[in-house]
This record gives structure tokens, sequence and C-alpha cells, in this order.
């Protein structure tokens, strides 16, 4: 039997549904070689490769969001920003959002990012902290260094900082200095990290996919707006070409769910579940 290399993309809380996809492969007890991944694909991903058990990591994600540290990030302001509802309630969040966000920006402008160093060190230290080669599965994370501009495999050292390193979303976390690279969220140039597990008769590489779908969208009146639909543009076609060797790649239904929005980890996980469900018959087939 060939067992899966799995890559998990980043895409903040939408990347929780990888816990559910988990769940499902381990139910199938389905054998795993190796796990990849960006962002929160990495913190589910690293989590994983160290309890072995998708329960413990629900376990985990759900202390992470609720410690009361959290909060300081202030998400369900992110979230607002995403509102699409009509109703007289959505559009006064969305623009309440704005606000917020509007100003929390103003702190880039002397500052690495919108949350210091020492709130995220605060919140982080509750992410267990083990060396990454001596995980009882093999696990890599990619993050992106600000210097040379290149993608960067983490496969040696900290855990916790790697995770920390391959989420630290540009302008909101600041950089993390790890040797001599200076690293931000693996996203910026590889959401699916698929392309570090080599060709194997032996393995299924397969690419969890927890991106927003790209749909057409008219109501485009502010810059921010207009920034946040060319991001997620560039953000598509860049992973459609990263993924092209993958055996499959599977995207994650889930709807407009905010990547801010962690009010709805319940059903982003099960948006896993169903989409790893989608998968059993393709790898019936193919193992």
């Amino acid at each position: 039997m060939k067992k899966l290399a799995i890559a998990l993309g980043g895409g903040g809380a939408r990347g929780l549904a990888h816990i559910g996809f988990l769940r499902v492969i381990e139910k199938e007890k389905i054998p795993i070689a190796r796990i990849s991944g960006c962002s929160m694909g990495a913190m589910v991903g690293g989590a994983y490769a160290l309890y072995q058990n998708a329960a413990a990591v629900e376990e985990l994600a759900y202390y992470f969001i609720q410690r009361p540290e959290f909060e300081g990030f202030n998400f369900d302001d992110f979230a607002a920003l995403d509102k699409s509802g009509t109703d007289l309630k959505s559009k006064a969040y969305s623009v309440l959002g704005r606000i917020k966000v509007g100003l929390s920006l103003f702190k880039t402008l002397a500052n690495p990012g919108i949350y210091d160093e020492e709130l995220v060190k605060k919140i982080y230290r509750n992410y267990p902290d083990h060396l990454i080669e001596k995980l009882p599965l093999r696990f890599y994370a990619i993050a992106s260094d600000l210097i040379t501009g290149k993608e960067i495999l983490l496969k040696r050292g900290s855990l916790r900082l790697a995770i920390r390193a391959s989420s630290s979303i540009p302008g909101y976390l600041p950089p993390v200095k790890w040797g001599k690279y200076l690293l931000v969220d693996g996203g910026v140039s590889n959401l699916v990290p698929t392309q570090y597990f080599r060709k194997s008769e032996n393995e299924l590489v397969i690419g969890v996919d927890v991106s927003r779908d790209i749909k057409d969208k008219a109501d485009l009146k502010s810059g921010v707006d207009i920034m946040q639909r060319a991001e997620n543009i560039r953000q598509y076609h860049l992973t459609r070409l990263k993924v092209r060797h993958a055996d499959k790649v599977v995207r994650c239904r889930m709807g407009d769910i905010s990547w801010a929005d962690f009010k709805q980890t319940a059903e982003i996980i099960k948006s896993g579940e169903r989409t790893a469900r989608r998968l059993l018959p393709w790898l019936e087939k193919n193992l």
C-alpha cells in the first residue's frame, strides 16, 4: 500500500479544515509518510506530526484560540471586512471593521507589524516546541525570506519558531529571524507546498487547498477592496502553477468563510472531513 505525502495549504482560520481532513485519513488507517505545511497548514501539520492524532490537534487548536491572549489579535475586526450581507447589521459590522483595521494599520508606519513581538511570543508559547527533525512523522514548514525573496524550507530546528515564521502575515505579525533569513508567511511564495515531495512509486502527493474560489466580484469600491482582490487573484494563479506535479489537489468547500473567522471553527473542521470523504474513492483506486 502506498503512503501519502500531504501538503497542507495556508488560509488563516480556513486552514483548520486540515484537522478534519486528517481525522478522516487517520480513521481510514491510510498511512502518511510526510507532511508539509504553509501558515495555518504548518500549524496543523506540525502538531499532527507530533501527536499523530487529529483529536489532540483539535484540542490544541481550541485551547490556542480560546486563550485570553488570542483576543489581542482582534480577528473579529478583520472578519467583519469580509461580511457580504446586504442587511443593515452586516453593513454596520463591515464599516466598523474597516475603521478599526484602518486605525491598526497606522502602527505599521513605525513598527514591523500591527502586533508587537511581546504579544506574538505570549500567544505562540501555547504551541508545543520540539526539534522538527525529531518529530515522529517527517514534517516541513515553508516560509518566505524577505531579504533574498526565496522560499525557505524549514526541516530542522525549533518547531514553534518554524510555525511562527510560516504564519507571520506580512504587516500583521513581525518577521522572524532564522539564521541569515528574515522570514514571513509561506503563503507569500507558496500557499500549498507540494513540490518538496519527490516523486516516489511508494507515495501519493496530495495537496489540500483551503483558499477561496475566484468568483466574479463587482463590488470593488475602495482601494482596500481592490488590493485584496488583486492579491487573491495573484495567489490563486500562483497556487495553480505550484501544485502542477501533485498526484491530486483537493479544495475544501466552505463558502465565503473569512480567513479571520475563528468563530466558525467547528464548521470549518467539518468541511475538511467532507473533503477527505470525497477523496476516498480516488484513494482506494490509487493506493
